[in-house]
């Protein structure tokens, strides 16, 4: 990695913690990005050479996060293209990204859920994860596009960890937890 990657990377970094404390300080709609970027030390116009919107720096973790559960869900030890068998990666896909305190997942996912400014995002993101997922259940079964069943089984799968999110972010029980008794009342459907 050359030294302006890593620069690059480490404003990228700044301007997301700057982002993050003002949104949970002021709110999002009250943070703009002149404020961001006052505070993450660069002008504007650098911010926007990092992010397209203010939206963007809370969703910039999308294509690892959605990389990261397509590749647990491929490497599960229960073969089956079942809501049942998506349950353990989708559990631990939770708990790596929203439970972990080592990340600001916990912190983001508040900030998402109880953002209504935020909502048509999240759902494009829950939808790309549902996408993802059903074109990995095809690439098992050798299919080069996903049927319904492996569609509704990622959707179902999805609709576990989301339903999970927005109960967690109101009780403050564990994503993981909640997350395994969505799965525990879905768990007959196949495809």
């Amino acid at each position: 990695m050359t030294l302006r990657e890593r620069n690059r990377m480490r404003t990228a970094a700044d301007v997301e913690t700057a982002a993050l404390e003002l949104f949970e300080r002021h709110g999002y709609d009250r943070t703009t990005v002149e404020q961001i970027a006052a505070r993450a030390g660069i002008s504007s116009a650098t911010f926007f050479r990092h992010f397209r919107a203010k939206e963007d720096v809370l969703f910039s973790g999308e294509d690892v996060s959605a990389g990261t559960l397509v590749a647990l869900v491929a490497q599960r030890r229960d073969r089956r293209r079942t809501v049942a068998a998506l349950a353990d990666p989708v559990c631990r896909f939770a708990h790596r990204s929203v439970a972990d305190p080592a990340t600001d997942g916990q912190r983001l996912t508040h900030l998402v859920m109880t953002t209504p400014a935020l909502e048509a995002r999240s759902l494009r993101l829950r939808l790309r994860w549902e996408r993802e997922i059903a074109a990995q259940l095809a690439r098992e079964a050798g299919t080069d596009r996903p049927d319904l069943g492996h569609t509704l089984v990622a959707a179902v799968a999805v609709s576990c960890l989301t339903s999970a999110l927005r109960a967690g972010h109101h009780t403050g029980a564990s994503i993981a937890h909640l997350t395994r008794q969505a799965f525990a009342c879905c768990t007959d459907l196949t495809c």
